[in-house]
C-alpha cells in the first residue's frame, strides 16, 4: 500500500471570491465554470478516483480554486456534508481546502470545527501590502498574521500558497514573503510563479506592455531559494508550478510554464549543491576528471533538463571533465564529489 496520501481535488472555480485578481483566471486553469458540485457530483468524483487509484493508507478531499471560507454557512455546509458519507464509512480520512486569509474567521472556523479538516491552504500570494493591491487581491499581510493566529489557536494545520513575479515585485521581495512565513511554522507550501492568462487584467498589462512576466529561469531561481528556505523551516513544499491540461494550454498568453517545472527546481538546486562541494576541493585542484556519484532515481535531476546542468557546469569550470556515476549505495538527493586521480 502505497504510504503517501491520495489527494482528490473538488475544483470551484471562483466560488465565494469577491475579488478578481488580476493574474486570475480559474476557468482557464480548471476548465470548469463557476459553479458548487451538488453531493451526487462530489460523490461521483470521489469514487472515480478511488476506483483507479493504488490503495492508499490516507485519502483527504481537497476543494480548490475558489475560497471555500468565503462561500455562505449554507454553502459551506453542504460541500463538506457532501463528504460526510465517506470519512463516516473510514474511505475518507481528511478534508483541505484552500481559502483567502481574510475569509478565516472565528465564526467559520467554529462552523468546520466538527469536520476532520486537515489542512487549510492560504492564499497570500505576496506579504507586501502594495504588491497585493497592485494584484488586486484585496487582503492585506495583517489578514494573513490574523489568518495563521487563528488556526493555531484552533489547532489547524496550515498551509501557505505564494506567486512568483507579481506586478510590483521583486525576486527579494518574494524571499521576504517567503521568510516571513517560514518563520510562523506553517506545514505546507506551494510555489506558483505568475502565469499571463487570457481575459485577465495582467492580459491587458502584458499586451500594452505594462507587465514583463519572469522568464523560465528566473521562475527557476527564484523558487528554488524559496524552496530552500521554506525547506530548512521544516515545511513540506507540496507543488511548485501550476498543472495546466493540454486542453488548456491555449488560455496562456506568455509566463514561465513548463511541464515539469517543479523537477527544472529541484535539478538547480541539486546543481548549486553539487558546485558548492566542487568549490571546496580548492582552486588548486580544478582540472582533471572530477566523478559525480549519485543515486540512480536522482540521476535525471543531477544531469539536469537535456544536460543543462553538466553543461553549466563545464562552462563554470572548464578545466574540468564530469563523469556522473550511478551509485544505488548513495543517499537520495545527495551527491558525492570524487576527484579522480590523473
Amino acid at each position: 500500500m502505497t504510504t503517501s496520501p491520495l489527494v482528490v481535488p473538488i475544483f470551484i472555480p471562483h466560488s465565494g471570491c469577491p475579488h478578481q485578481c488580476v493574474f486570475c483566471n480559474q476557468t482557464a486553469i480548471t476548465g470548469q465554470k463557476n459553479s458548487l458540485p451538488d453531493a451526487a457530483r462530489v460523490a461521483e468524483i470521489i469514487e472515480t478516483y478511488l476506483a483507479h487509484s493504488v490503495p492508499r493508507s490516507r485519502v483527504e478531499v481537497a476543494f480548490f480554486g475558489g475560497n471555500f471560507l468565503g462561500l455562505s454557512p449554507g454553502q459551506i455546509s453542504d460541500l463538506l456534508e457532501s463528504v460526510r458519507p465517506f470519512f463516516d464509512t473510514g474511505v475518507v480520512h481528511g478534508i483541505r481546502f484552500s481559502t483567502r486569509p481574510d475569509t478565516v474567521t472565528k465564526d467559520r472556523l467554529e462552523q468546520i470545527g466538527t469536520y476532520p479538516v486537515s489542512l487549510v491552504e492560504l492564499g497570500v500570494q505576496s506579504m507586501d501590502d502594495q504588491v497585493l493591491a497592485q494584484a488586486n487581491r484585496g487582503h492585506t499581510r495583517e489578514d494573513t498574521c490574523r489568518a495563521m493566529d487563528l488556526l493555531d489557536a484552533f489547532n489547524m494545520n496550515a498551509g501557505v500558497q505564494i506567486m512568483a513575479g507579481l506586478p510590483g515585485d521583486t525576486r527579494e521581495g518574494v524571499f521576504q514573503t517567503t521568510q516571513v512565513l517560514a518563520d510562523m511554522h506553517p506545514k505546507t507550501a506551494r510555489i506558483y510563479p505568475a502565469l499571463v492568462l487570457k481575459n485577465t487584467r495582467l492580459a491587458r498589462w502584458y499586451q500594452n506592455g505594462t507587465y514583463q512576466p519572469l522568464t523560465l529561469d528566473q521562475a527557476v531561481e527564484i523558487t528554488s531559494r524559496s524552496y530552500h528556505i521554506f525547506n530548512q523551516a521544516g515545511m513540506t513544499v507540496i507543488r511548485m508550478g501550476v498543472h495546466i491540461s493540454d486542453a488548456e494550454m491555449g488560455s496562456i498568453l506568455a509566463g514561465p510554464w513548463h511541464p515539469a517545472f517543479g523537477h527544472l527546481v529541484l535539478s538547480r538546486i541539486l546543481y548549486r549543491e553539487t558546485v558548492r562541494k566542487i568549490q571546496t576541493l580548492g582552486t588548486k585542484t580544478l582540472s582533471g576528471s572530477i566523478q559525480l556519484r549519485i543515486h540512480p532515481s536522482r540521476e535525471s535531476r543531477l544531469r539536469g533538463d537535456r544536460n543543462t546542468n553538466l553543461h553549466r557546469m563545464k562552462k563554470k569550470f572548464p578545466g574540468m571533465d564530469f563523469r556522473v556515476w550511478p551509485d544505488p549505495t548513495m543517499v537520495i538527493d545527495q551527491v558525492k564529489v570524487v576527484k579522480i586521480p590523473a
